[in-house]
């Protein structure tokens, strides 16, 4: 009778404060490391499907002009790729693509100026970027599919 029982606690199970914020900090430092690289393929993603959509665009309004003898106004727009232009059903041998015309990776629609402001001998066909507006750089700057000089290469493609 004079037995005492002796009842051992063991540890309680759990995460100290200094674990749970070392593991935070771990998962912020690679989302840091890896998070950054995601986006950056996602941008590049983004300005490749631009620059397609901008070429498939350049062969339909080339096969349009084959048809008319010049290519779009302005006022007409690459709507008239997959919409007879209002007077010139009877010459009209399209669609010239396939469904509406898509907006860009961005969700903005595409600029199509005839003549051109910066191509003068053919039309103007560019994207505004992922900042939607004219000018920009890097990943905000503007795809021109004209001009060499605004392809996006420099501070995205080559990250």
């Amino acid at each position: 009778m004079g037995r005492r029982k002796h009842i051992k606690f063991q540890d309680e199970a759990g995460f100290t404060l200094l674990e749970i914020i070392a593991v935070f900090f771990l998962i912020a430092l690679l989302y840091a490391l890896v998070g950054s690289s995601v986006w950056n393929r996602l941008d590049q993603g983004r300005v490749k499907a631009a620059q397609a959509q901008m070429a498939i665009f350049r062969n339909c309004l080339d096969d349009y002009r084959l048809d008319f003898g010049s290519y779009p106004s302005t006022e007409e727009g690459l709507n008239a790729l997959w919409q007879a232009p209002n007077g010139k059903e009877r010459l009209w041998n399209g669609p010239y693509i396939n469904g509406s015309i898509p907006a860009d990776p961005w969700g903005t629609a595409y600029i199509y100026r005839n003549p051109g402001e910066i191509n003068r001998e053919r039309y103007d066909l560019y994207s505004l970027g992922a900042d939607r507006l004219e000018g920009g750089t890097g990943i905000n700057a503007d795809l021109h599919l004209w001009r060499e000089d605004t392809h996006v290469t420099e501070g995205i493609m080559e990250q």
